[in-house]
């Protein structure tokens, strides 16, 4: 059957992680192949598309804010909203933003073609999301379909697993990306291949836990494939010169990763590993699943393995019930640690993940202070590194 070929044009504002990114370049890669055109502004495109982040309060509000100030000053362009914003607010978002004419959850991004033929037929607003409390894995695709596009022309993002298990009490992206999914083996090589074959020489490989992949193939006798063996299928693909990944959690690191990350010439020798706090106490409140103790132990076999290697790491200040003692141990492994960089977020309430059922009893003005307090040391921690 023949694709219905359109001159509309198509305007993208990506917003939060590299995941978000990857959907982005999928959306492109299947509305591109239905003649849909790309521009830089939305005030030049026929259809605008935000492609949210919720994971923070403030990425949320921006996001919303952001694309209802452009639907009022041009109502006559369609307007949709994907992404986790999408998933997390549903049909919430048709009041908040009146000129919206659809939503699209992230597991639901490859009906987009469809959506924006079937609005432009009926001009009735759509909602495509999963209406459970947890997204059905099982609506996105785990095999290789999508048209080719990246942004880039030498480096490409290459999904390993999507979803997560891990609910992290603080944590809405299970509940926004669903439950933990790894793609089969041979799929990622190919899209890999394919990305080399096209030019690529660099790769970033993606998932909410990336540690945590393993593919069981189906048969007798066959053998789970998990993080380190896929990295050493990966790095023996030709053409292919440098290999990353993100984001890596503690409770699934260890010395293996470490030897591998030193033995296997293309994959770099970073390493961003999440601490979130240094505090047994809170850590436990986050359901973090390791110990200060377990995290720093970590750390010294990362950088005994692997000689000046990177170690990057994100922290959350002010989470419920953080005293100043908590926030002081956090201060204290910061200091010891040494991270070549860190990402410090203020902790806010993201239901319905299970830490918002808790008072958010920590000031603004504390996290505040917490938070500039953390982000100066780093500072000069980064000064002294150089």
């Amino acid at each position: 059957m023949k694709q219905e070929v359109t001159t509309k044009k198509v305007f993208i504002r990506t917003l939060g992680c590299q995941m978000n990114v990857r959907d982005s370049e999928i959306v492109r890669g299947m509305l591109e192949e239905r003649g849909y055109a790309f521009v830089d502004a939305p005030e030049h495109a026929d259809i605008v598309m935000f492609n949210t982040c919720s994971v923070r309060e403030h990425a949320e509000h921006r996001a919303i804010s952001n694309l209802a100030s452009i639907a009022r000053k041009k109502p006559r362009r369609i307007f949709g909203l994907i992404g986790c914003v999408a998933q997390h607010r549903k049909e919430a978002l048709f009041k908040t933003i009146p000129n919206l004419d659809f939503i699209c959850g992230p597991s639901d991004i490859y009906d987009i073609p469809k959506i924006l033929d079937k609005f432009q037929d009926t001009r009735n607003k759509i909602q495509i999301n999963s209406k459970s409390q947890f997204i059905n894995s099982e609506t996105r695709p785990l095999e290789y379909v999508t048209p080719y596009y990246r942004e880039s022309k030498t480096h490409a993002y290459v999904n390993i697993t999507y979803g997560c298990d891990n609910f992290c009490s603080y944590c809405i992206v299970p509940f926004v990306r669903g439950r933990e999914v790894s793609r089969p083996v041979g799929d990622i090589i190919r899209e890999i291949q394919e990305c080399v074959g096209r030019g690529v020489c660099e790769i970033t490989l993606l998932g909410q836990n990336v540690n945590s992949y393993v593919f069981q193939a189906r048969g007798i006798g066959q053998q789970a494939t998990g993080f380190v063996n896929l990295l050493e299928i990966i790095n023996d693909i030709e053409g292919l010169k440098s290999i990353g990944f993100i984001t890596s959690h503690p409770k699934d690191v260890g010395v293996e990763l470490f030897k591998a990350m030193r033995d296997l010439d293309k994959v770099k020798k970073e390493l961003h590993l999440p601490l979130q706090s240094g505090s047994n106490r809170i850590l436990k409140l986050m359901n973090r699943g390791y110990n200060i103790e377990k995290y720093k132990d970590l750390v010294y076999n990362y950088k005994k393995i692997l000689l000046n290697a990177r170690l990057t790491t994100d922290i959350i200040v002010g989470f419920p019930k953080e005293t100043e003692e908590d926030f002081i141990e956090t201060k204290k492994a910061l200091q010891e640690i040494e991270f070549d960089s860190a990402y410090i977020f203020k902790y806010s309430p993201r239901p319905p993940a299970k830490s918002a059922e808790m008072p958010d009893d920590v000031s603004l003005e504390i996290k505040k202070k917490r938070n500039n307090e953390l982000l100066d040391l780093q500072k000069r921690i980064w000064r002294i590194k150089l």
